[in-house]
């Protein structure tokens, strides 16, 4: 990677060979990236697939469009993208490599992906199935979380910005109308930055943003996605951005029956008129789309149900239609059933074989050890207690679809800032645990498992109960009915990782029997 300086916009800017605006293949850029191919063509800018012929690896070039070079506005947007993005380290964001400049040319250095932008999938399908769509939006989630924890809002999430690779990641790209909240607005007066059919209605109205504007716009893609349809279509830009500010979508099942209700009501929430109404963050989001069906979701309080599933409310039941002769039909055969019962209580009283002795009821089974909750545990974190408290319950939800993860690290023994990060998962009475089954990450992360009495306290430096290493997917541990009341899954090495390293838990599940 290059030196960080190429992302200060007050440094001095690398030099591009060659005059401003005549680009080719072979053109050398920085007197180091060779153009190949164009890969595409935007309303700012040029991206060419190039090598990087300092460190002898493929990369991606986005060069500004010749025209607006020469504006200042367009400039510094234009380097802001290669700041906020060289701000963000993380899996599904784009990376960004170096930047450079000579005044009259601009680019930006970009890692290469063998990727196709979703824009370009559903030009080609339509729609996506319901799972691909819920793991786009989880992924994608997962990028603007970090996003907006640095500060940052994309502010123009929309199909075109999301990449689809090749070997299954999902990554956003084009952070250049991002903005920071240490940064000014770069929004002209009385212009618009974004694409109309994407954009939040504050963006719309001129209003002050924040994360939840790109919940929205994501909201729109997810929606898109799904249904083929934009949820606030238009014969023009103007027709769409007075559609989201006087009119409610349209429930997404109306156009395909197999689309979860839980899904479908966690996107309509995403796009509601108003901020508040939204999820609080991408985590609130992330986590209604991971667990498979949401018990509650609010929407705003003036909208009606009809709004979304027609003006019939509430069908006639069977009981109501099938009145006329369903009550006559359950009177005979009350009447059937009480003849029957009195019939063999007669038996009993007159059966010489009966006597007054009482059944010795069988011995009852012990029970089973339950879970009754679980929690983080961060004890060296700083700022906000616990590790992505929010998604801990998908450890126990007897999906491992779902997952509980740790936040992520640069390094796999978190740089030496804690020595871990784990669950506590509380039981419903102290019990003897036979096993304990941890399904999970498949990249190799190592920890222990502690067992902890009523009352005690966490305490990773007790001898623990069980050491784990290099664990790929599911480990079963054996206790051989030790003793515990919560049972502390400490995670110690993170795993092997191309980027950023995490380790997922999808379920635990305890064996063993209730002792107190």
């Amino acid at each position: 990677m290059s030196d960080s300086k190429g992302f200060d916009p007050s440094t001095e800017q690398t030099q591009i060979d060659g005059p401003p605006g005549l680009l080719g293949a072979g053109t050398v850029v920085a007197n180091r990236y060779v153009l190949h191919h164009l890969l595409g063509s935007g309303g700012m800018a040029q991206v060419w697939e190039a090598t990087d012929e300092t460190l002898g690896r493929n990369v991606a070039v986005k060069i500004l469009h010749p025209h607006l070079a020469g504006d200042e506005t367009f400039v510094l947007r234009f380097r802001q993208e290669a700041i906020a993005a060289a701000r963000l380290s993380h899996p599904n964001i784009v990376g960004v490599y170096d930047t450079c400049s000579d005044g009259s040319n601009e680019a930006i250095v970009m890692e290469l992906l063998e990727a196709k932008t979703l824009r370009e999938v559903l030009d080609e399908r339509g729609s996506l199935d319901v799972p691909s769509v819920d793991r786009i939006g989880i992924r994608l989630l997962d990028a603007l979380e970090a996003a907006h924890r640095a500060g940052i809002v994309h502010r123009d999430v929309k199909p075109s910005n999301v990449l689809l690779c090749s070997d299954g990641r999902v990554k956003i790209a084009d952070f250049g109308i991002a903005k920071a909240e240490d940064n000014t607005d770069l929004t002209r007066e009385g212009s618009l930055l974004g694409t109309a059919s994407y954009l939040s209605p504050e963006q719309l109205t001129n209003e002050q943003i924040d994360g939840r504007s790109d919940l929205f716009s994501l909201g729109v893609v997810l929606y898109e996605c799904l249904t083929g349809q934009l949820p606030f279509p238009g014969d023009t830009d103007a027709a769409k951005a007075l559609s989201r500010l006087h009119t409610r979508p349209a429930d997404p099942r109306q156009y395909r029956s197999d689309i979860p209700p839980w899904l479908s009501e966690a996107v309509l929430r995403s796009l509601s008129r108003y901020p508040a109404d939204r999820f609080s963050d991408a985590a609130d989001f992330r986590a209604a789309l991971s667990w498979d069906g949401i018990t509650e979701v609010q929407q705003p309080a003036e909208v009606e149900v009809e709004d979304y599933y027609g003006e019939e409310l509430e069908p006639e039941s069977f009981g109501r239609s099938e009145r006329s002769w369903l009550v006559p039909a359950l009177f005979i055969l009350l009447i059937g059933t009480a003849v029957v019962v009195a019939y063999l209580l007669l038996q009993r009283t007159t059966d010489p074989s009966s006597d007054d002795r009482s059944t010795v009821p069988a011995a009852a089974e012990p029970d089973a050890a339950t879970i009754a909750g679980v929690r983080t545990y961060d004890p060296d974190g700083s700022g906000e207690p616990g590790e992505n408290d929010g998604l801990s319950g998908a450890a126990i939800d007897g999906d491992t679809a779902t997952v509980w993860r740790t936040e992520s690290y640069d390094s796999q023994n978190f740089f030496g800032s804690k020595d871990g990060v784990g669950l506590i998962v509380d039981l419903a009475s102290p019990s003897e645990i036979d096993t304990v089954t941890i399904d999970g990450s498949t990249n190799g992360w190592s920890g222990e498992v502690h067992l902890l009495a009523e009352g005690q306290e966490s305490d990773p430096d007790l001898e623990p109960a069980a050491t784990l290493v290099d664990i790929e997917e599911t480990a079963v541990v054996e206790l051989g009915g030790r003793a515990a009341s919560s049972i502390l899954i400490w995670i110690t090495d993170l795993g092997e990782s191309d980027h950023r390293h995490r380790v997922e838990i999808g379920e635990v599940t305890v064996a063993g029997t209730a002792s107190g």
